[in-house]
């Protein structure tokens, strides 16, 4: 049986590829421009690692770099939802 699946990242790889800090991470999940988690796996130590999808990298460095430029959160909005990037 196969079923297709999305490409996923862990979420250390994301804050590492992306350049953002694991506060942005969840402050840009908690306000809606990037995904929650689409999976999670629990560890035998009893710790979780959590998965996002592969695309959030590039989601996030173009928040990072709105936000570098002065970019007001409901403006980074706003370009995020004219460039065609699912969430």
């Amino acid at each position: 049986m196969s079923v297709e699946t999305e490409e996923r990242i862990e979420k250390g790889e994301l804050v590492r590829l992306s350049g953002i800090t694991l506060s942005d991470l969840h402050n840009w999940v908690k306000r809606g421009l990037l995904p929650a988690y689409c999976g999670r796996y629990i560890q035998a130590g009893g710790g979780s690692v959590y998965f996002y999808p592969a695309w959030a990298v590039d989601r996030a460095r173009t928040i990072k770099c709105l936000r570098s430029q002065g970019m007001s959160m409901p403006k980074v909005r706003k370009v995020l939802a004219e460039v065609v990037i699912k969430v």
